[in-house]
């Protein structure tokens, strides 16, 4: 599980040097029929597809990124055999992604709580990192587990130069179609 994880590296390479003063973006909103979800926005998507080998086979990993100033916003999912899925506790998923995600960022998980998504369980994280070698950044995200499926969103600023609102808004906004 942490093969899919590792797309999160990139998200660190598409912060952008800050910009004060500026004004938060509006969210728009946002579906993919395919992804079968829905969000508000505060920038256009822009969608990518990468396949990914793990130790189960190769996985698609599908990324929607919206960047303004200084933060990217990202939802990615991936489907898993069935069979794996059945196979393993909600909970043990959700646990190897989570330390997949802090190993491939070489970070620090700064909080996690146990969430639920339409009765879907999932994890709240807030993890810090350094991305671009020198940039310490803060990832807010949420991981939620849906029949095979792996929904990531998540939220990355450079530390203490976030816009809570715009986060939150993001990261409440998300919704299964």
């Amino acid at each position: 599980m942490k093969y899919r994880l590792s797309q999160w590296l990139l998200v660190g390479a598409l912060m952008l040097t800050a910009c004060n003063g500026a004004n938060p973006p509006t969210p728009e909103a946002f579906a993919s029929e395919t992804g079968q979800f829905s969000i508000a926005a505060p920038a256009p998507f822009e969608e990518t597809q990468q396949s990914v080998e793990t130790p189960v086979g190769p996985v698609d990993i599908y990324t929607f990124t919206a960047e303004t100033d200084d933060t990217a916003y990202v939802v990615a999912y991936s489907d898993y055999p069935s069979e794996i899925i059945e196979q393993t506790d909600p909970q043990v998923l959700l646990d190897s992604s989570r330390d997949g995600a802090v190993t491939n960022l070489g970070g620090t998980l700064v909080s996690e709580e146990v969430i639920d998504l339409e009765g879907n369980p999932g994890r709240s994280l807030v993890i810090n990192a350094t991305a671009n070698q020198d940039q310490t950044a803060t990832i807010n995200s949420r991981i939620y587990l849906v029949d095979n499926r792996l929904y990531q969103v998540l939220v990355v600023t450079p530390e203490g130069e976030s816009t809570p609102e715009v986060s939150q808004t993001f990261l409440d906004s998300f919704a299964l179609d």
